[in-house]
């Protein structure tokens, strides 16, 4: 990695910078433009004019991203070796406009190792990192001389519920007297959660007594979810506000017309039993095809993700559902090009319904902005869901019945397709217009500065 000399690392940088918006980021994981959560900060932060950003990730990872340079990068291997050695955690890295070190040193790793976070995985094993990242030992001389030479006027934590985010949270808040900004994009605190794992309700507990001593020194709480808005406020009297992600909308890439048959893509993650909510519309999809005697409308699924033999025996049958596999994300507005309806999908078994109550995907931004119509296949009580509803900006159903009759009714009305197209174009045009959303931010910032 690398090691700059006292001089530059510790002196403010001056100049240019005099007047911008000093932005300190904390990130639970490498700051990547191609993987979410944390892509998200590109998507607010991306040409965003007079600010510069510096963060500090808990994650060895090398960043991939044209917003920052800066960084403090902590480590779990390091964080291990601080337990069982005097060795402490933590090192600043400087990144040049190819994302290459500058003045590497064979003397700092800070490398995550990909074995250990194989071993982390399950509930017990996750209540070990927690344990990890509670006691494992930052180099605090190195972090405030990072934090110092940077000065920043906000600190904007990108919330994770986790012992590891909250405690670098709190390390930072006796760092540095700027204020600290917070968002979520998952139901961290409620106990609205279903698990039969004591060790789940151990972390959840440590969790939310980190929660209740960090939140009130929040200035401002941003959140996906009306739901959780209404208890912070309550619950702890904090200022909260809506955030979600941003775009541009072009009204050219609207869909006039409507493919024979019918195309329907999704694009992302199985995870969280996302697939059987595809199973279901696969079926129905199979049905009303069946129907007809010929084929109508049709499903195609693009995902990373490994496909299990029972996933493709329902998700892969080459005429109603096909899987694609993976393509690149600088692909898809194409693929979107080609298609008439994108999906938003969500789980219904109860245990995946509360773990995503209160989030809402990034893919529904990309959604909203592919020219395509939406269509959410979510139990009622998710926060997208439930916006997308209200908006009238997507075609929705909330249960299996549902997701047939919806389908067979695209398949007799297909001009409801280019109905649904614009109106997710509106949507996204009136509220998620990236320079809308930068100006809100920018004025929220220099609120919470001020006040």
């Amino acid at each position: 990695m690398l090691q700059l000399k006292e001089s530059i690392i510790f002196s403010k940088i001056k100049g240019e910078e005099e007047n911008k918006l000093k932005i300190l980021l904390l990130l639970s994981e490498s700051w990547n433009d191609k993987t979410a959560p944390n892509n998200n900060m590109t998507n607010w932060f991306k040409d965003f004019s007079d600010v510069e950003i510096w963060t500090i990730s808990g994650s060895g990872q090398m960043p991939d991203n044209q917003c920052c340079s800066h960084y403090f990068m902590i480590s779990e291997n390091e964080m291990i070796k601080s337990l069982i050695t005097r060795k402490r955690a933590g090192k600043y890295v400087v990144l040049d406009s190819k994302n290459t070190m500058k003045m590497p040193s064979d003397k700092c790793d800070v490398s995550d190792n990909k074995k250990i976070k194989r071993i982390f995985s399950g509930e017990p094993a996750r209540l070990m990192r927690d344990f990890v990242w509670r006691y494992g030992k930052y180099d605090l001389k190195a972090l405030r001389q990072f934090i110092s030479s940077f000065n920043p006027d906000i600190v904007f934590s990108q919330r994770r519920g986790s012992v590891k985010m909250c405690r670098l949270e709190y390390t930072i808040s006796q760092l540095t007297d700027a204020p600290i900004v917070a968002y979520t994009g998952d139901d961290e605190y409620s106990l609205r959660q279903k698990s039969y794992s004591p060790v789940f309700w151990i972390r959840r507990f440590w969790t939310r007594a980190w929660l209740k001593k960090m939140i009130p020194q929040y200035k401002l709480f941003y959140s996906q979810s009306d739901r959780q808005m209404k208890e912070f406020q309550k619950e702890f009297g904090v200022k909260t506000k809506f955030l979600v992600k941003c775009g541009t909308f072009d009204e050219n890439k609207i869909h006039q017309n409507v493919n024979q048959p019918i195309q329907v893509v999704y694009a992302g993650k199985l995870y969280c039993n996302r697939w059987k909510t595809l199973k279901m519309l696969a079926e129905a999809i199979g049905k009303v095809n069946n129907d007809y005697g010929k084929t109508m409308i049709q499903l195609n699924i693009y995902t990373a993700d490994d496909i299990t033999k029972k996933q493709d025996r329902v998700l892969n049958d080459g005429v109603h559902s096909i899987i694609h596999g993976c393509v690149p994300a600088t692909e898809l507005p194409s693929i979107y090009e080609k298609s008439d309806i994108v999906l938003h999908v969500e789980s219904f078994d109860k245990k995946n319904r509360l773990l995503t109550q209160d989030s809402f995907s990034t893919k529904v931004m990309d959604c909203l902005a592919s020219g395509c119509a939406v269509m959410a296949l979510c139990w009622e009580g998710h926060a997208a869901y439930q916006y997308l509803k209200k908006m009238n900006a997507a075609i929705t159903a909330s249960s299996n019945e549902e997701i047939y009759l919806k389908v067979r009714k695209l398949v007799q009305n297909p001009e409801i397709v280019c109905k649904y197209a614009k109106r997710a174009y509106e949507c996204g045009k009136k509220n998620h217009q990236r320079r809308d959303i930068q100006k809100m931010l920018r004025d929220d910032f220099t609120m919470v500065i001020e006040e």
